[in-house]
């Protein structure tokens, strides 16, 4: 199997046991990255989007669990083969780090800022003196005061700094992939912009590549490079995210960019998703679509190239009807 690419991710399924079934949160998906990239992952709560980076970073625990067709490689090596104790003391932090859903309440509240910097930095053998070094310039990065922020305690944060901190720690190993989840979703709108302005700069200056996985439409397009959309655990549409927001194929992009309203546009237009719940047979949208045909009850649609983009759809590619 030759493998290309930074980060390139093969058939990968998580499943979760629920009572005596299962359910299956991410089904057979693939796509890859390169380096250097802000990645966008959006979707509805519930699409997936936070279990596949969790599989990604091999934090599915029971009662998930990762299919056993499914390979994720990071730089021609493959994550899911590697032993527990060698991912965690080469690759997580090292090479790919992580900035939770609800990050802000996972520093904790009775140690002082730079005190977590320490427990990153003993783990992987750096020396007290390095770790300073580098927390302190990393603080001043993400453009907080560090010598004042370093001292303090969590609570004497506001929620923008608390993010900032935790961006901060997560590069504190020089990572080359960088996973924030939903990270600016608790901020009001003009320290979300504040925000995603830091992380564009660490994006460009530092050379760090980033999955940015949010709901928030206008802070995809604004953050990200290319754009993954994900419905009922499977990837629908794939392609340059300027090109997603202006164009979408899929009609489930379409209808997410139509229910976003915008202070330039026309509100008329603006228009809700249609209610449902996934299809549970053929395509997965057929039962909120505006466009389905006979086909799609009954037909699960592969993802296919179509001008440049992947979409999952019989409306075009070789999935196309007729």
């Amino acid at each position: 199997m030759s493998v290309s690419g930074f980060l390139d991710v093969r058939d990968l399924s998580v499943w979760y046991r629920v009572g005596s079934s299962e359910i299956r949160a991410v089904r057979d998906e693939s796509f890859s990255m390169e380096k250097g990239e802000v990645l966008g992952i959006i979707g509805e709560s519930g699409s997936g989007k936070s279990t596949l980076a969790k599989a990604i970073l091999r934090a599915i625990r029971p009662p998930g669990r990762i299919g056993p067709q499914s390979k994720i490689f990071f730089k021609g090596k493959d994550l899911l083969a590697m032993k527990e104790s060698e991912f965690r003391r080469e690759v997580l932090w090292k090479l790919i780090s992580y900035v939770p859903q609800a990050s802000q309440n996972s520093l904790n509240n009775t140690m002082r800022v730079i005190d977590h910097f320490y427990d990153t930095a003993y783990s992987h053998g750096l020396s007290r003196e390095e770790a300073t070094e580098r927390a302190l310039n990393l603080l001043r990065t993400v453009r907080l005061d560090p010598e004042r922020v370093a001292k303090a305690y969590p609570f004497q944060l506001s929620g923008g700094m608390k993010q900032r901190v935790l961006i901060a720690l997560s590069l504190l190993l020089n990572p080359e992939l960088v996973i924030m989840d939903e990270a600016v979703s608790s901020l009001d709108v003009a320290t979300q912009k504040y925000l995603l302005e830091i992380i564009k700069d660490i994006n460009k200056d530092m050379g760090t590549s980033i999955i940015f996985i949010t709901h928030d439409i206008p802070v995809a397009a604004f953050i990200s490079t290319k754009m993954i959309v994900m419905y009922a655990g499977e990837i629908v549409e794939e392609g340059r995210t300027e090109e997603i927001i202006k164009k979408p194929l899929h009609p489930y992009s379409n209808a997410l960019m139509s229910s976003v309203p915008s202070i330039k546009g026309d509100l008329d237009r603006v228009r809700p998703i249609r209610e449902g719940l996934p299809s549970t047979e053929g395509c997965l949208f057929s039962t909120r679509c505006d466009r389905v045909m006979e086909s799609c009850k009954t037909q699960h649609p592969g993802i296919s190239a179509f001008n440049g983009r992947r979409v999952r759809c019989f409306l075009y590619g070789t999935n196309k009807a007729g």
